[in-house]
């Protein structure tokens, strides 16, 4: 018999072909995945993946049983919106994606300002630029730089983020330089790991170019490049409003303005008017709205001296 919950351990194994990437996917240990699908195979009676040096590869039975397993997740995911629609409570349980530095400057506060009034609600947070699927309730709300053309997404546009060159006071000594645009070809590069193509271009807008330039580290976390810039490694691509905080870093081209990517704030039509997911998602916003003039143009020169802690942006925006 078919049983659902073995169809997501097949699901996730055919989209990261690892055991661990389908643990982490799945919130399992990876023994749990490779269990779970060793019983689907012998209630099955067939092999559904080959092991190879390169990962999981579906074998022709688990492929002729793909497309019927993704028809069973959307209509499972269809019967969790239906029925979630219904939920009037202000309790429980709210899934956000965002980027690491919006959920420090923007998510965390709304959501500690909200448990105060609303102590039995919960809130998962996942943070990173790495794609999260909202129709599938991969999260229930999600904070992007891109706008995703899915019709049964509601995609809310909060403001603007804005993105600037960095550099350390040491390493612009070392390198005799003010400002980007002089040797590029020299400069040592701190980017992200797996960065987006709009990350690329706009370094590339900033003068910066990836290709010309020597790649010195790489990382998936803005605060550990925004270290590695600060502690002389080279120069990065990094938010204003995070960046301008840090003593140890330099905006370089503060004659330009800053690069600004729109934000959206992003649910699945069946589930914006859900009591829990419409406070979450409001709270946000007004948050955003709060701060936005630091979000998209960063901090003052004249207010650098501000500790970059949670809920200090707040205290930068009052006092303009």
């Amino acid at each position: 018999m078919w049983q659902w919950d073995d169809v997501r351990y097949f699901l996730a194994l055919s989209r990261t072909r690892s055991l661990s990437g389908a643990a982490r996917a799945l919130q399992v240990d990876h023994a749990t995945v490779g269990r779970r699908l060793a019983a689907m195979e012998d209630r099955l009676g067939a092999k559904l993946f080959d092991r190879t040096p390169e990962g999981f590869a579906i074998t022709a039975a688990g492929q002729a049983i793909l497309s019927e397993c993704e028809t069973m997740e959307s209509s499972a995911a269809e019967v969790n919106r239906l029925v979630a629609g219904h939920d009037a409570r202000l309790s429980g349980l709210v899934r956000v994606a965002t980027t690491e530095v919006l959920a420090r400057l923007v998510v965390v506060p709304a959501v500690a300002a909200l448990m105060r009034r609303h102590p039995e609600l919960q809130v998962e947070m996942m943070t990173g630029l790495h794609i999260v699927d909202v129709p599938r309730r991969e999260a229930d709300i999600a904070l992007r730089l891109n706008r995703p053309d899915d019709p049964s997404l509601v995609c809310r546009k909060l403001g603007e983020f804005a993105f600037s060159v960095y550099a350390s006071p040491d390493y612009l000594a070392r390198h005799a330089a003010s400002d980007a645009s002089s040797g590029v070809e020299e400069h040592s590069i701190v980017s992200y790991l797996g960065a987006p193509s709009w990350f690329r271009e706009a370094l590339g807008a900033s003068r910066v170019t990836l290709g010309a330039s020597h790649e010195a580290l790489f990382s998936n976390s803005p605060f550990v490049q925004m270290k590695a810039v600060a502690d002389g490694i080279g120069i990065g691509f990094l938010a204003c409003a995070q960046a301008d905080l840090e003593p140890a870093l330099r905006r370089l081209n503060r004659d330009q303005p800053p690069v600004r990517r729109p934000v959206w704030l992003i649910t699945h039509q069946d589930l914006r008017r859900i009591a829990k997911i419409r406070l979450v998602s409001n709270a946000i916003a007004e948050t955003f709205a709060r701060i936005a003039p630091v979000l998209r143009n960063g901090i003052r020169a004249g207010e650098r001296g501000v500790k970059s802690r949670p809920g200090r942006v707040s205290a930068v925006r009052q006092r303009r």
